[in-house]
């Protein structure tokens, strides 16, 4: 057995699939990694049929960042053409969420707009009879 945990983003809204005996979740997320000068993106089934995960569900939106903790097993599969790939799985016993920190850019323009009107009114005024600066008085 192989436990593990990682960092992915949602590649589509999760599903609730009801069975006979119970309910479960199913979710693909996208696990980001920077080898040899490239982004290398690796796709991972996720399952779950615990039941905190089940009303979880509606919040495991695409696009939403995750950590994952679990059980991991591959499979090998053969495409149409007759290459093999390996699917990964995980069998899930925690998922969290994780704030990745990012605004978006109407929210990052409001922020820096709110700071630069406090910085204008903060800042002092000079003394009326101040000398003005000459470029030859600059030390640079």
């Amino acid at each position: 057995m192989l436990y593990t945990h990682t960092i992915g983003r949602i590649g589509k809204d999760c599903q609730v699939i009801t069975g006979n005996n119970n309910s479960f979740i199913a979710m693909d997320i996208a696990v980001d990694d920077y080898a040899k000068g490239k982004n290398v993106t690796t796709w991972l089934r996720v399952r779950s049929s615990k039941e905190n995960h089940i009303r979880l569900s509606e919040y495991l939106t695409k696009g939403r960042m995750v950590l994952v903790e679990g059980t991991l097993s591959a499979t090998i599969w053969e495409d149409h053409e007759g290459g093999s790939h390996v699917q990964l799985a995980m069998n899930a016993d925690s998922i969290a969420f994780v704030n990745a920190g990012r605004k978006s850019e109407k929210e990052d323009n409001k922020t820096k707009a709110a700071k630069g009107a406090k910085a204008t009114k903060n800042k002092p005024e000079p003394p009326k009879d101040a000398p003005k600066d000459k470029a030859e008085d600059m030390p640079f």
